[in-house]
């Protein structure tokens, strides 16, 4: 019988029988709104997910500071964009969708975010449009293969 060595836990391996939720899913973006901006913050009343993006879909110039990671941690900012590119409608929110892609998304790019996007397999015409804003030319070859990869999903 051999021993199992209890006292190093594996890498990528989770300790508990429940399974971790991805904060970064559909479901979890619907269920746990911490991600929507402080409003109160700046003085002005509190916003509902719908009415953030539809704000942010409407105006995109006025809203960009909310994605910003100059202003946000990585994970708001992630929540922020999925929130809005699921709601994003083709070709009313091209202005949106390519502020996102070309700010955002491609400042976040990276095996990380793919694996989130990973959630969002297949893509919407939003997400697509979105994610081909990103310029990819400076990525890793690897990278770029397994973006491309994903669009044929």
């Amino acid at each position: 019988m051999t021993k199992k060595n209890l006292s190093k836990p594996r890498l990528g391996r989770h300790s508990s029988d429940t399974p971790s939720v991805n904060p970064f899913t559909r479901n979890a973006l619907a269920s746990d709104l911490t991600w929507l901006p402080d409003m109160m913050a700046v003085g002005k009343p509190p916003l509902t997910a719908e009415g953030y993006i539809q704000a942010y879909l409407a105006d995109p110039g006025e809203w960009y500071w909310s994605t910003s990671l100059l202003h946000h941690s990585r994970e708001i900012a992630l929540k922020r964009v999925f929130a809005i590119v699921e709601q994003a409608r083709l070709p009313d929110h091209e202005e949106a969708l390519g502020q996102l892609g070309a700010g955002p998304l491609e400042d976040m790019m990276s095996e990380e975010l793919l694996d989130h996007l990973q959630h969002w397999l297949p893509f919407t015409p939003a997400m697509r449009y979105a994610l081909g804003q990103v310029r990819m030319s400076s990525e890793p070859p690897v990278l770029q293969q397994r973006l491309n990869a994903m669009f044929l999903r």
